[in-house]
């Protein structure tokens, strides 16, 4: 049986129709063992977040690896028993700390409230202006002395994988395919630079000088940003984040509040 075969439908010249079978893999992945909801509710500022163990947020994570965050995404999350509904928090198995959020709506804390915040593949998925605004609200429930770490595709890899022929995009399509969804992508250049910009859901993709661009637009000024390399950061905690998968892709910034 072909490789094609266990994939009926699927055409990946065709981003638009994929776009519903994309969105399938991703309900499958937004499944968890047990959800409890927690009587306290969502914490609102910083001594909710303490009293809850909680000091800081990653979003765009149904599960987050850090002991003491509060994971956040737009789609729910199902055990079989229960579905989570934005405006509650949920614990996840037992030692993660889960709400429904939407960052195109203002977040539903206090200023000051967390130490961190952290989103890794999250701000391509949104337009420029859901993205400034998002990045306020980051700044603006941080507190002072607090760090925002963003990690994106890197527009610049792309570009130079492209133009120089220096083996990346053969060797980001291979990664790609361990993922397990869809056939082998196409080998063609051009399509690996197009799927960047049109899978996944993705709306805008960025270069260091265009995160510089948002994030001072969002308040954070020039010289709180900087560029950081995969698992190094101000917080070790928060760097270590990151995950292995992504690194021959990603660009890593930092913006300290």
């Amino acid at each position: 049986m072909k490789k094609q075969d266990s994939f009926p439908g699927w055409d990946w010249d065709d981003p638009d129709g994929l776009a519903v079978l994309l969105d399938g893999f991703s309900e499958q992945v937004a499944t968890c063992d047990k959800l409890e909801p927690v009587a306290a509710g969502l914490p609102r500022d910083r001594e909710d977040f303490l009293g809850l163990g909680l000091t800081g947020i990653e979003f765009a994570a149904f599960r987050t690896a850090h002991p003491a965050g509060l994971g956040t995404d737009l789609a729910a999350l199902s055990s079989p028993g229960l579905t989570t509904e934005p405006g509650t928090l949920y614990r996840v198995d037992g030692d993660r700390s889960f709400t429904q959020l939407d960052i195109s709506e203002p977040l539903p804390f206090a200023d000051a409230s967390v130490d961190w915040v952290y989103a890794e593949h999250l701000i391509e998925h949104v337009t420029m202006p859901v993205a400034v605004h998002w990045l306020g609200e980051a700044r603006r429930v941080l507190r002072p002395g607090g760090v925002l770490r963003v990690t994106t595709p890197d527009l610049a890899r792309y570009l130079v994988g492209y133009a120089t022929d220096d083996g990346f995009l053969a060797r980001h399509r291979r990664r790609l395919g361990m993922l397990g969804f869809g056939p082998p992508m196409p080998a063609r250049p051009a399509f690996l630079v197009n799927q960047i910009f049109r899978y996944y859901g993705h709306q805008w993709i960025y270069d260091l000088d265009e995160l510089r661009h948002v994030l001072t637009r969002a308040g954070f000024a020039p010289e709180q940003i900087r560029a950081c390399a995969y698992r190094q950061g101000a917080r070790p905690d928060v760097a270590d984040l990151d995950t292995a998968f992504r690194t021959d892709e990603t660009i890593y910034v930092e913006a300290d509040r």
